[in-house]
């Protein structure tokens, strides 16, 4: 009997795992190979659901937003949800980034000498990471201040690592408040 393969999970296991690599290795330092080979898989099983390592790349940012949204699966969007309710929502999408960010920025800052500066801004990878994590925050804390709270969450997590210590909760709060009112 032929074995039977959910083709859209295997495409979401593979971009997280690469998430994980790309991570660890950066953009610059590890070709499609090098990947499979870390993946577990051959070059062909990996073509077959990515096509480059662009489109791993890509693959592998969405998974990693779409991981730190489900965290959020269960709570009230910002349209329903109390103003504290908006609060810890801002707080659940921080705690989920914060451990791994300084190894995102790295990550961000390989991918940006690979691609350029001229091409940030029209890059599909930095594009998609940008426009998702400002959905979240429309969707679950504030539509009308989205775009100032991806500056501030970003902010504050730049803020973390330069003091070397985890922020309160208090403190975080108390900046997100300004944009609840």
């Amino acid at each position: 009997m032929p074995k039977i393969v959910d083709h859209d999970k295997r495409r979401e296991d593979i971009s997280l795992k690469a998430a994980a690599i790309f991570l660890e290795v950066g953009y610059k330092n590890i070709g499609m190979r090098q990947l499979c080979e870390q993946l577990g898989m051959s070059k062909s099983a990996v073509y077959y659901y990515y096509k480059s390592k662009d489109e791993l790349f890509r693959a592998a940012t969405e998974a990693i937003v779409n991981f730190d949204a489900e965290v959020l699966a269960q709570r009230p969007n910002s349209q329903n949800a109390t103003p504290q309710q908006r609060v810890e929502n801002f707080l659940l999408i921080f705690q989920q980034m914060a451990p791994r960010y300084f190894q995102e920025m790295q990550l961000v800052a390989d991918y940006i000498e690979v691609i350029g500066k001229k091409n940030i801004a029209n890059d599909p990878s930095m594009l998609l990471a940008n426009q998702k994590y400002i959905s979240l925050l429309s969707n679950y804390v504030s539509a009308e201040h989205s775009t100032p709270l991806y500056t501030l969450i970003l902010g504050l997590l730049n803020h973390q690592i330069m003091i070397g210590k985890p922020l309160t909760e208090e403190y975080i709060s108390a900046m997100i408040i300004n944009y609840l009112h």
